[in-house]
């Protein structure tokens, strides 16, 4: 059975609406961020649903190590549940392009991991990420203040002027978004996986190097990431709000995921009804 772990932020009504959709054929375990203003009530009611469990646990700034450590949080929840075979990691703003059925044939038995993978050397521009130490679960990077974004500033001049070079050596990169079969998902909660985890806590945006690093290294064969979305229009947003428009794409793509999509727009129609085929 598939499993959808779902992070959100905001928009409750579409939230539900989806997450209802999604429940009709698949396990959905959704973490809400402490910050938003999702209240405990609506919480529960998404609880209530049959083939749902939700919590509202991770106070998420932008880009820092509490995004990853709700999804492991949603990820062991789901481990649970004996009846898992894949578990699909998901943004509240990201929807199947196929039918229920399709999905669960597409990764019967299918052993692979599929998730984006960079190589870091190709990025060497990237490495102050990881080489640095950020503070990103205790300052919210994204505060447009000059109070904020001058201390942040500030952090990353004195690191280089002390030549501060942090002693980890990290091999991949790529989006946290990925589906991963149930034996993956047990290796990226094991302790071993855990010792990446504490060493990632002051890294920017550690979510796009732990699953890429873990599963790497335990020897799991990495397939395409089966997320449809678009970065080239900036106008649109990073990544792109996809609409009916963007529906050729998607299906010429092949991808089994697409994001962003909003509930309740005639792109989302169209995926929910071909998900409640």
């Amino acid at each position: 059975m598939q499993a959808m772990l779902i992070t959100a932020y905001r928009d409750y009504a579409s939230l539900r609406r989806a997450v209802a959709a999604l429940a009709r054929h698949a396990l959905c375990f959704v973490h809400v961020d402490v910050k938003s203003p999702v209240t405990p009530e609506e919480i529960a009611q998404l609880c209530a649903m049959e083939n749902v469990y939700a919590e509202r646990r991770y106070r998420v700034n932008w880009g820092s190590i509490h995004h990853l450590d709700a999804l492991l949080s949603l990820m062991r929840r789901a481990l649970g549940d004996p009846r898992v075979t894949h578990l699909h990691l998901m943004s509240a703003q990201d929807f199947p392009t196929v039918s229920h059925a399709e999905l669960e044939a597409r990764f019967a038995g299918d052993a692979r991991v599929h998730m984006q993978r960079l190589h870091l050397a190709d990025f060497p521009e990237l490495e102050h990420r990881y080489r640095h130490f950020h503070a990103m679960h205790l300052i919210d990077y994204r505060d447009p203040s000059d109070r904020v974004q001058t201390l942040v500033g500030r952090i990353d001049r004195f690191q280089d002027a002390l030549r501060v070079r942090r002693r980890l050596d990290l091999t991949y990169k790529g989006m946290v978004w990925c589906s991963l079969p149930r034996a993956a998902a047990e290796a990226a909660c094991s302790r071993r996986a855990g010792k990446l985890l504490k060493k990632l806590r002051w890294t920017y945006i550690p979510e796009e190097f732990y699953f890429q690093n873990v599963l790497s290294d335990a020897g799991f064969e990495i397939a395409d990431d089966q997320r449809f979305s678009i970065w080239d229009e900036p106008e649109r947003g990073l990544p792109a709000l996809l609409t009916l428009d963007d529906l050729p794409r998607i299906d010429a793509s092949g991808c089994a995921f697409a994001r962003k999509v909003d509930a309740g727009t005639p792109l989302y129609e169209e995926l929910e009804r071909r998900w409640l085929a």
